[in-house]
């Protein structure tokens, strides 16, 4: 029996050695830990942020489905109206992303997105019971306070899950949603508009949809964790392995305090805005398409639920590239070449699509624009990601890129107006402009960073950590010597 006890304890002991060998110690267990790690945080993060997302773009641009629904006539709007609906969202989206990203920061993700989105949700459904021009723009007025935390607040909260290489694939996914969104969200509302009830047609489309965004609510805020720290689903051996490789990358850390200096940085840093005007650039094309795609087809002389479900057509393309999007900047590692690449085809396709009156043409051309329209929006928010460093400098930088795709969809509320019916040349040509801004703002950051990965180069600095705390290592953001952009 002593001899059974004594074999026991030698092999608790030998068990606890490991345990904290691992715990400890860097070396060759680190690399199955660390797979084991992201297969678990992706398996809680991504299905649940992919769905809100999904989501979230349904909720914002169902507007445009009940239009094809015959809201507009049941409640006799005119003129301009539906654009100024459309666009009031949008004046409060723009303001509310900065804020939003410092208060995510305080509360936790965990808490954080699942409110914003019981928030818009609530009032997604509101717009069912709305009578009025007036309503509809005080609705969408609120429900921009509240979606205009979510695209920020991802990109922020997998700055501390994931190392920099990690990111692209992941927010390239998280991107792909809103298109995917756009295949499914035609033939949903087709769907929910054919329901024989007491309510007409666009309000099912309303409360249905938004009550999907509830569901979905309730499970990420029983589900996502706020840091891989303080997560429960991960072991101790794999919550040291992840906090050594992020360390390594540095990827941001949750003890991390909020920063006025880096928030004055990052709204006075020049690149900031260039990524923010790739995105908006980007944006312009994107939200025009998710609003006004049944519209644009619906132009060409298909039904009103025909275009309906014609419009999951393009919307497909985009989905198809926004995956590839997720490939390409690993076969080659250059994010300003394929933005420009995607940008210049995507001007060539508009540039099509405004000079032609063949109807076929036309749908084909809205299809292949879609396709180099999706992926630029993924990319610019991954290259961002790569080269700003900071915490608060990084979550300030992603609200300041998203925010202007907010003034994207402000701006191309109006860009293709009905009086431009049938061929919408107008939103068609503003759209390639939009495009070939991209191309130049691109090239301008590849010429740049360029210049000063070589002026570091030369200068050969080497960053002393062992002289700093980890804060004012944090606070030098992407401006530490050690630092390279990624091109």
């Amino acid at each position: 029996m002593a001899k059974e006890s004594a074999a026991r304890d030698s092999a608790a002991m030998s068990e606890k050695s490991r345990s904290e060998h691992e715990i400890n110690e860097p070396g060759k267990a680190d690399d199955e830990l660390i797979k084991s790690y992201l297969r678990k945080t992706d398996l809680h993060l991504l299905p649940l942020t992919f769905a809100m997302y999904f989501l979230s773009v349904i909720d914002r641009n169902n507007i445009g489905n009940a239009k094809a629904a015959g809201m507009d006539k049941h409640l006799g709007l005119h003129g301009q109206q539906f654009n100024w609906i459309i666009s009031a969202f949008f004046f409060t989206y723009i303001f509310c992303e900065v804020p939003s990203n410092i208060l995510l920061k305080r509360f936790g993700a965990r808490m954080w997105l699942p409110l914003l989105a019981v928030c818009w949700s609530v009032l997604v459904a509101c717009m069912a019971a709305a009578k009025s021009y007036g309503a509809l723009v005080a609705v969408r007025v609120l429900m921009g306070v509240f979606e205009a935390g979510y695209v920020p607040g991802f990109i922020y909260m997998t700055s501390f899950w994931y190392t920099r290489r990690q990111q692209g694939p992941r927010i390239a996914l998280f991107f792909s949603a809103g298109v995917f969104a756009g295949i499914w969200a035609g033939p949903l509302a087709a769907r929910l508009q054919a329901i024989d009830g007491k309510l007409l047609g666009y309000q099912y489309i309303f409360i249905i949809e938004a009550s999907m965004t509830v569901l979905v609510a309730a499970l990420m805020a029983l589900i996502v964790q706020d840091y891989p720290s303080t997560a429960r689903f991960l072991s101790p051996a794999e919550r040291a392995a992840a906090l050594r490789m992020l360390e390594a990358d540095r990827a941001l850390s949750p003890q991390a305090l909020y920063n006025t200096r880096q928030v004055m940085r990052a709204l006075g840093d020049w690149t900031v805005w260039a990524y923010a005007i790739i995105f908006w650039a980007a944006a312009t094309g994107g939200a025009t398409q998710a609003i006004f795609g049944p519209t644009l087809i619906k132009a060409m002389g298909y039904t009103s639920t025909r275009a309906q479900v014609l419009s999951a057509v393009p919307s497909a393309c985009g989905f198809v590239a926004q995956l590839l999007s997720m490939i390409l900047p690993r076969v080659y590692t250059h994010f300003s070449v394929w933005i420009m690449l995607f940008s210049a085809c995507a001007c060539a396709f508009y540039a099509i699509i405004a000079t032609t009156e063949n109807v076929h043409v036309r749908f084909a051309f809205l299809c292949l624009s879609n396709f180099a329209l999706s992926p630029n929006m993924p990319l610019v928010s991954v290259w961002m990601s790569h080269n700003v460093l900071g915490a608060t400098k990084k979550g300030v930088a992603a609200a300041c890129t998203v925010m202007l795709g907010g003034i994207a969809g402000l701006i191309g509320s109006h860009i293709y107006r009905d009086k431009d019916a049938p061929l919408f040349r107008f939103g068609h040509i503003f759209v390639c402009v939009c495009n070939a801004i991209i191309f130049i703002v691109a090239l301008a950051l590849n010429l740049y960073f360029r210049f000063e990965n070589r002026r570091r180069d030369r200068c050969d600095d080497d960053l002393d950590a062992a002289t700093l705390t980890p804060e004012q290592i944090d606070d030098l953001c992407d401006s530490r010597p050690d630092h390279r952009y990624s091109l």
